[in-house]
């Protein structure tokens, strides 16, 4: 588990002394209520952060910033419970549940591939741009902010994979489903060593699809502008040795809980580019913050 790029958060290894293996056969997974959580005060301090990055985005600094925000409700009485819910929902997701003394626990299901190696292969996704499921629509429908995004994201990956020397091989741009939310996303495969692989991973990190464009210049406006520490939230985090012995995999941490306290923080947030309309990100926010809340309500029935 390695944090976002906050100093104070240190990485986490945790050695598999024991693998254990056995199909799910849980009930299907349930309904997610559309009811959203009313918070004004949270409200006013996300648009003026998204505002704040538009300002910066019209001045030719950025192109693209993800800005995020954090928030808490009371903790699951089974944070296993809650795990056996979040696989319900997103089976196709790398889901994980993980308790440290220092760092606390934390759980999620992330559809997001950073990086996968295996046998001489590397492969990683561009994944960015989001819609709320419409149940009248087969298919999403998107705009040209949300193609711009995912298309950044595209650019930064072969530019990276240029950097190490590498040809990459890209796949159509293609839609994406997780849960209740669709995105954009363009698979990619390098053929590398593993040494190649570890340094590409390095430099993918983070994307522009939890960080921005120009990464460094992303970085200090998040650090800036941000009224928390993201910890682990869009850090990475996999498995290591675990299918072959020189392979690894691991995903960009999104959709995650972190239990402490009492508390169960929820993290959302969203790519900002100087076409976004403030009003629209804040909702973004609520539709996905909307499917963990869910899930932490569904799991109090004692699941798991």
């Amino acid at each position: 588990m390695f944090p976002f790029g906050d100093e104070t958060t240190t990485p986490v290894f945790i050695r598999g002394d024991e693998t254990y293996t056995s199909p799910y056969k849980g009930p299907l997974p349930q309904s997610i209520s559309s009811n959203t959580l009313a918070d004004p005060v949270g409200r006013e301090i996300h648009l003026e952060l998204v505002k704040n990055a538009i300002k910066a985005l019209r001045t030719g600094a950025l192109k693209k910033v993800v800005v995020s925000r954090r928030f808490s409700v009371a903790a699951p009485e089974s944070l296993v419970g809650t795990f056996f819910e979040l696989i319900r929902q997103f089976p196709r997701a790398f889901g994980y549940l993980w308790f440290h003394p220092v760092a606390g626990a934390w759980l999620g299901a992330t559809p997001e591939r950073l990086l996968r190696y295996q046998n001489g292969l590397a492969e990683t996704v561009a994944l960015a741009g989001t819609r709320a499921v419409d149940p009248e629509q087969d298919k999403p429908v998107w705009t040209d902010k949300e193609r711009q995004e995912q298309d950044l994201v595209t650019q930064f990956i072969l530019e990276q994979v240029h950097r190490k020397g590498l040809s990459p091989e890209l796949g159509p741009v293609h839609d994406v489903r997780a849960g209740m939310l669709w995105h954009l996303g363009t698979e990619i495969q390098v053929k590398a060593s593993k040494e190649a692989a570890l340094e590409l991973l390095s430099g993918l990190h983070p994307t522009p699809a939890v960080c921005g464009i120009p990464r460094d210049k992303a970085l200090e406006f998040i650090r800036l502008n941000e009224n928390y520490c993201r910890e682990y939230y869009t850090g990475f985090l996999g498995e290591v040795g675990q299918e072959v012995e020189d392979g690894f995999e691991f995903f960009v941490n999104l959709r995650c809980i972190q239990v402490r306290n009492g508390r169960a923080y929820i993290y959302v947030g969203g790519g900002i580019t100087s076409d976004s309309d403030p009003e629209s990100e804040w909702e973004e926010t609520r539709a996905k913050s909307t499917t963990m809340r869910s899930i932490l309500t569904n799991s109090k029935d004692g699941l798991g």
